[in-house]
C-alpha cells in the first residue's frame, strides 16, 4: 500500500509527460504547484504504511523488526528485504479455508511475496549491481540498459532465479511437484490429448494473429508512438542474443507461467473463492502481468489454459500449448531478423497502409476462431464442485 501511494502518482505523471511534454506548462502556476505538492505529500505519506509493513514482514520471516527500517529506502529497501531467506517455521491459515487449512500447502504459499520477489526484489537488485558496475567502470548506465542483447541475457538469469526460488518455496511448504503433472509425457500417448493440443495451438495462434493485429491497427490512431515503437522493437541484435531470447521464450517462460499461474494461483484462489472465480482472476492476473496492449487475448488464452489443466489434470498440456505457440512466434521473429537489416524502420503510416487490405480477412478469421474458442470453453468449463488437478493426482 505504501508503494502504491508513492509510485502510482509518479508513474501517472510520467506517462502523461511522455505523451504530452508541455502538460505542466499548459497548467496555471497555482494548479501545477498543487499537483506537485500533492505528489510529494503522497510520496511522504507512503512511508508510514511502507515502513510498518516492512517491519511486520521481516519479523514474520524470523528477523528482528528493526530491519524493517530499510523501508525508508522505498522500493530499494523492500527489494533488499525480499532477498532475506525465510526463517519462519509456522504458517498462518486463511479463515476462508477453515481450521484445518494449515494442512493445505496452497495456503502456506505467500503469493504477494513471490510476485514482489520476482518483479521487484530480484530486478532491482540486478539493476543495482549493474549501476555499481557502470559507476566503477565509468560506463553509461542508460546505454547498457537500452541494449537489446543485455536485456535478453538479464531476463534469462532473472527467469532462472525466479524459477529456482519458486521451486525451493514449493518444496519448503510441502508440495509434491509430481502432482502438478509438469513432466507427465505419458499423457501424450492418448491421441485425443495430442489432437487437443494441436487444436488449441491452431485456434489461439489464428486468434492472436488476427485479433491482435486489428487491435494494434486501431490503437495506432490513438497512440501512434506506442505502436511505432512496438512494431520496431528489437529483442536481439546478434546470434548470442537470439539464442538467449529463444531459450527464454520457448523454455523458461512457458514452464514458469504455467506452474505459477495455473499450477499455483489458479488452484489457490479456486480453493478460496471457487473454481469459476479462480479461473477468471488468475487469467486476469496473467493478462495484466504481461503489461501489453493484447490484454483481452491474453485473458482468453489464460482461461483456455486453465480449462485445459482441469480437463487433463496435467500441466504438461498447457505447457506444450504455450511452448508450441511461442515457438511459432520465435520462428517468425528469427525470419524477420535475417530478412531485414538493422536500419529498417517501419513508420506507423506504413504499418497502416500494409494492414488496410487485410482488415476484412483478419476480421473474419478472428470472428471464426473466437466463436470456436467460446464453444470449446462452454463445453469443457469445469464445474464448481470439480476436484482440483493437484489433488486428483494425489494417488
Amino acid at each position: 500500500m505504501g508503494l502504491a501511494f508513492q509510485l502510482i502518482p509518479l508513474l501517472t505523471l510520467g506517462l502523461i509527460l511522455q505523451n504530452n511534454e508541455s502538460f505542466l506548462a499548459s497548467l496555471s502556476r497555482s494548479l501545477g504547484l498543487v499537483i506537485i505538492l500533492l505528489i510529494l505529500g503522497l510520496l511522504l505519506y507512503g512511508y508510514l504504511p511502507l515502513v510498518k509493513g516492512c517491519r511486520q514482514y521481516i519479523h514474520h520471516k524470523g528477523y528482528p523488526s528493526n530491519w524493517g527500517w530499510l523501508g525508508l529506502l522505498s522500493f530499494w529497501g523492500l527489494s533488499v528485504l525480499l532477498l532475506f531467506p525465510t526463517k519462519r517455521n509456522k504458517f498462518y491459515s486463511e479463515e476462508s479455508l477453515g481450521k484445518d487449512s494449515i494442512n493445505h500447502p496452497f495456503n502456506k504459499l505467500n503469493i504477494p511475496e513471490i510476485l514482489l520477489f520476482g518483479f521487484l526484489g530480484l530486478p532491482i537488485s540486478i539493476l543495482t549491481i549493474v549501476g555499481l558496475f557502470c559507476l566503477v567502470k565509468n560506463r553509461d548506465f542508460n546505454e547498457i540498459i537500452e541494449n537489446a542483447n543485455f536485456n535478453t541475457v538479464i531476463s534469462v538469469f532473472i527467469w532462472l532465479f525466479i524459477g529456482l526460488f519458486l521451486f525451493l518455496e514449493l518444496r519448503r511448504v510441502g508440495f509434491d511437484l509430481r502432482k502438478f503433472g509438469i513432466l507427465n509425457f505419458g499423457i501424450l500417448k492418448q491421441k485425443n490429448n495430442v489432437k487437443l493440443i494441436i487444436l488449441i495451438v491452431i485456434l489461439t495462434y489464428a486468434f492472436d494473429w488476427c485479433f491482435n493485429s486489428l487491435n494494434l491497427y486501431y490503437i495506432s490512431f490513438i497512440f501512434p508512438d506506442y505502436v511505432e515503437n512496438f512494431i520496431n522493437e528489437s529483442y536481439f541484435t546478434n546470434v548470442i542474443g537470439l539464442i538467449f531470447w529463444s531459450f527464454s521464450v520457448i523454455v523458461l517462460t512457458p514452464l514458469w507461467e504455467e506452474l505459477f499461474f495455473r499450477g499455483i494461483i489458479l488452484q489457490k484462489w479456486a480453493m478460496k473463492w471457487g473454481i469459476k472465480a479462480g479461473i477468471v482472476t488468475s487469467s486476469l492476473l496473467f493478462a495484466i502481468y504481461h503489461v501489453r496492449f493484447d490484454i483481452v487475448f491474453l485473458f482468453i488464452v489464460g482461461t483456455i489454459f486453465c480449462v485445459l489443466y482441469f480437463k487433463t489434470g496435467n500441466l504438461i498440456v498447457p505447457i506444450l500449448c504455450n511452448i508450441i505457440h511461442n515457438t511459432i512466434w520465435t520462428i517468425f521473429m528469427i525470419g524477420r531478423y535475417y530478412s531485414s537489416s538493422n536500419v529498417d524502420f517501419v513508420s506507423v503510416n506504413d504499418y497502416r497502409v500494409s494492414m488496410e487490405p487485410l482488415l476484412g480477412q483478419k476480421t473474419i478469421v478472428a470472428a471464426i476462431s473466437f466463436a470456436v474458442i467460446m464453444v470449446f470453453l462452454y463445453r469443457n468449463f469445469p464445474k464448481q464442485d470439480d476436484i482440483l488437478p493437484y489433488y486428483r493426482n494425489s494417488k
